[in-house]
């Protein structure tokens, strides 16, 4: 049960950074029917935390080579590949009328650089209610 707690307050974070992303970076956005926004984030940040969890971690395995010898630039063009990712993903799913849009690689990585730093700042804060294993 405490995983699952785990997963919900993730996916809380994730889906408050990808508001700011949406809000503030050019080049991404989120178009919904009116009143669907906040299904749209969440469903949008499941995707992410999937993709994240099962595709992420192979393509930093792959790019671990290109990563060391930019010493960990690199890590920033995978966080914006998986956030292109989780774009293509998100639109197969086809919810009614949401569609998420990244229009180009530099905005996936500003996006990913601004996800990683407002999910980081909501974690901080969430923090104490995550269940100690």
């Amino acid at each position: 049960m405490s995983s699952l707690w785990n997963f919900a307050l993730n996916v809380i974070a994730i889906a408050a950074g990808l508001w700011v992303v949406v809000e503030f970076v050019p080049g991404i956005d989120l178009t919904t029917a009116a009143g669907e926004e906040l299904t749209a984030f969440l469903v949008l940040a499941v995707v992410f935390v999937l993709v994240n969890t099962v595709v992420a971690p192979v393509i930093r395995l792959l790019g671990m080579p290109l990563t060391c010898i930019t010493l960990g630039l690199f890590a920033l063009v995978i966080n914006g590949i998986v956030l292109m990712i989780a774009e293509w993903l998100f639109n197969v799913i086809d919810l009614q009328d949401a569609h998420f849009a990244v229009e180009g690689l530099w905005p996936a990585i500003i996006g990913a650089i601004v996800l990683g730093i407002i999910s980081g700042i909501v974690n901080f804060f969430t923090s104490p209610l995550r269940a100690r294993s």
